[in-house]
């Protein structure tokens, strides 16, 4: 969809207009959430974090041969915190927590993605592509949620909070009464509270790096 958008601005503002336009622009990856929460997680076996990271790789590289030379890619979250991951371990309501093995495979992935990321930009001349941890917010607003203003945690705002995602909330839905109390908007995505201080972080945290 990129390089269709990229051939469609050099046919309206040109050649060079077009690269200039690109070339400008902030780019931001997100990659591997959703293919990962599905498989069976084991920090020490790292085949499908290679492959994903292989990906990555290959996908930034694609994006730089367009002309983007500013890239932000950002790690996993702490994927044993999601509601769906605590779900299905079948935990009763009173006792849910985050799994510390799927938190201990994210967090390995995300050491290896920064490395990975600083590896591709040598390889890119003049590129800047920067790490961005929503790990590490995310963990803090989970340890210290009254510091956010969060009262729930570990389920979603619609439906039972505990498997609803994506089409299954929609407007015959019942959601929660306070959506910006939580810190899921459904089983797996973050609300937009969340959103909002992980924006926080990211213009204070990973911004100035491109200064």
């Amino acid at each position: 969809m990129f390089r269709n958008y990229t051939a469609r601005l050099r046919r309206i503002v040109g050649e060079r207009k077009a690269k200039k336009i690109v070339g400008a622009a902030l780019v931001v990856i997100s990659s591997g959430t959703n293919d990962i929460s599905t498989l069976r997680m084991d920090k020490n076996d790292t085949r499908y974090q290679d492959f994903l990271l292989n990906k990555v790789q290959t996908f930034t590289k694609q994006l730089y041969d367009l002309g983007c030379r500013s890239m932000i890619v950002a790690g996993l979250p702490p994927i044993g915190c999601l509601p769906i991951q605590m779900t299905t371990k079948q935990q009763p309501p009173s006792h849910r927590r985050c799994l510390h093995s799927q938190n201990l495979y994210s967090h390995s992935y995300n050491q290896k993605l920064a490395r990975t990321l600083s590896l591709v930009q040598a390889k890119l001349s003049g590129s800047k592509i920067v790490y961005a941890d929503i790990y590490k917010p995310l963990m803090n607003m989970i340890h210290h949620p009254l510091k956010y203003g969060f009262v729930e945690t570990n389920k979603g705002c619609c439906g039972t909070g505990f498997v609803e995602m994506g089409p299954l909330c929609n407007p015959t839905t019942p959601i929660c009464r306070t959506p910006s109390r939580y810190l899921f908007w459904d089983a797996v995505h973050p609300s937009q509270s969340t959103y909002h201080y992980l924006t926080k972080y990211i213009a204070k945290r990973v911004l100035p790096k491109f200064l």
